[in-house]
C-alpha cells in the first residue's frame, strides 16, 4: 500500500467544522503586485511625460481601490481566524510597512534643504515634513492653496490612506464585534459610497475649487470604500453564482477596463465631469475588474500581471511614488520643456532610489511583523481551519 496520504484520508481525519469549503482567502497573489506596478507606471508617466499620458493620475484611484481591498480582506480573515480584530497589531503592521521609508524620505529632503537650499525654499521643505508627518497634507492642499510644501506635495494620497486606516478598521471591528449582519454592513458601505459621490457632485455644482474636490478625504474616499466593498463581497461569498452572472460581469469588466484605459490615455472629457460622478464610475470599473481577477482571471491577464519585471516594479512602487516627484523637480525643474533624456534619467534615478529603499529599509522592517504573531481562536469541539486544517488546505491549494 502507498505510504502517501490522500486528500480524502486527510479530510476524514479532520472535524467536519474544519473541512468545510473555505471562504475567500487572499494569500500571496503576484498579479496584485503586477496591478500595483501598472498603477505606479501610470502615475510615473503622468508626472514625467504629461503629454503622453494626461490621464495617468487615475493610477492613484487604482491604488485606492486596491488598498481598500487588501486591508479589508486581511481584517476579515483576521477576525475569522482569531475571533476579533486587533487594532494594535494592525497599526503596528501599518507603521512597519509605511513608516521607515517615509522617515528616510523626509530626513533626506530635510538634509538636502539644510545643505543646498535658501531659507525660503528650505522653509517649504520643513513645512512639508511637518504636514506629511501629521498626515494632513491633503487637507492643506485642499483648503490652503497658498501653502507651499515643495516636493512633499506627493504625500497627499498617503494622508488620505492613513486617515482611512484610522477610521475603517475601527468601524469594521465594532460592527463584527457586535454581530451586525453582513447584509447591513454591505448596504452601509454602498450607502456611504453613494453619499460621497453625491456630496462631491453637490460641491462641484456649488462651484468649489478643483483642488478642494481632488485632495480632500471626503471627496476621494469612495474609491477606498469600493475596494472595501469588493473585499467583503469576496470574503463573505456574496458574489452571485448563477449561470448568467459570470458572462455579464466579464462583459462589464472589459467595458470598464477599456473605459479606464481610454481616460488614462486621453483624459478626453471635461474635467468637471470627473467630479460629477465619473470618478466613482472609474473606481467601480476598477473594482469589477478586481472581482474578475480574483474569481475568474483570464489567462492572458494573469500572464501579463505576473510578468516578473512588472511584479518587481509593483513591489518597489511605494518608494517610486515617494521619490519620483522630488527627483523630477531636481532633474526636470521645467517639466513642460524637459528633454526625453532628462525624463529617462529621472525615471532611472527614481527607480534606483526606490529599489535601494525597498531592499535596505522596507524589507528589513517588514520582517519584524512576524514578531506580532497571534494565537488562533479556540472553541470547544472546533478545530480552526487555519490551524489543524492548514496541511490539508495547502495540499488542495486553498491557501
Amino acid at each position: 500500500m502507498s505510504q502517501s496520504v490522500t486528500t480524502l484520508e486527510l479530510a476524514s481525519q479532520l472535524p467536519a467544522t474544519a473541512i468545510r469549503e473555505p471562504e475567500f482567502r487572499l494569500g500571496h497573489r503576484p498579479e496584485l503586485d503586477g496591478l500595483r506596478g501598472v498603477s505606479i507606471l501610470l502615475v510615473l508617466l503622468h508626472h514625467l511625460w504629461f503629454s503622453f499620458l494626461p490621464g495617468g493620475f487615475l493610477g492613484v484611484d487604482v491604488f485606492f481601490v486596491l488598498s481598500g481591498f487588501l486591508i479589508t480582506s486581511l481584517l476579515v480573515q483576521e477576525h475569522e481566524r482569531y475571533g476579533r480584530i486587533s487594532l494594535r497589531h494592525f497599526y503596528v503592521r501599518r507603521a512597519l510597512r509605511l513608516g521607515p521609508a517615509l522617515i528616510v524620505f523626509m530626513a533626506g529632503l530635510g538634509m538636502y534643504a539644510l545643505c543646498f537650499l535658501d531659507r525660503a525654499k528650505a522653509a517649504e521643505i520643513y513645512q512639508g515634513i511637518l504636514l506629511t508627518a501629521s498626515y494632513v497634507s491633503n487637507w492643506v492642499f485642499a483648503l490652503k492653496p497658498a501653502v507651499k510644501i515643495g516636493p512633499l506635495g506627493i504625500t497627499w494620497s498617503l494622508a488620505i490612506e492613513e486617515q482611512f486606516y484610522l477610521v475603517w478598521p475601527l468601524l469594521l471591528g465594532l460592527a463584527l464585534r457586535f454581530k451586525v449582519s453582513r447584509r447591513a454592513i454591505v448596504c452601509g458601505l454602498i450607502l456611504a459610497i453613494l453619499s460621497i459621490a453625491l456630496h462631491r457632485r453637490i460641491l462641484t455644482e456649488d462651484g468649489f475649487a478643483i483642488r478642494r474636490l481632488y485632495y480632500a478625504t471626503d471627496t476621494r474616499a469612495d474609491a477606498l470604500l469600493i475596494g472595501c466593498l469588493v473585499a467583503l463581497l469576496l470574503s463573505w461569498r456574496l458574489i452571485p453564482q448563477s449561470r448568467w452572472f459570470r458572462p455579464v460581469i466579464n462583459a462589464v469588466a472589459i467595458t470598464g477596463a477599456l473605459f479606464v484605459i481610454y481616460l488614462a490615455g486621453t483624459a478626453d472629457m471635461p474635467l468637471l465631469s470627473l467630479y460629477l460622478g465619473w470618478f466613482t464610475l472609474v473606481a467601480l470599473a476598477i473594482g469589477v475588474n478586481l472581482i474578475v481577477l480574483m474569481l475568474w482571471p483570464p489567462a492572458w491577464a494573469l500572464q501579463l500581471l505576473r510578468t516578473e519585471p512588472l511584479v518587481w516594479f509593483g513591489r518597489i512602487s511605494y518608494g517610486v511614488y515617494l521619490w519620483h516627484y522630488p527627483v523630477r523637480i531636481f532633474i526636470c525643474p521645467d517639466d513642460e520643456n524637459s528633454s526625453i533624456s532628462r525624463v529617462l534619467l529621472t525615471a532611472f534615478v527614481s527607480i534606483g532610489i526606490a529599489a535601494l529603499s525597498f531592499y535596505l529599509i522596507e524589507k528589513r522592517f517588514l520582517s519584524l511583523k512576524d514578531r506580532f504573531a497571534r494565537t488562533p481562536l479556540k472553541k470547544k469541539g472546533v478545530v480552526p481551519i487555519a490551524a489543524a486544517g492548514e496541511e490539508y488546505l495547502n495540499q488542495v491549494g486553498a491557501l
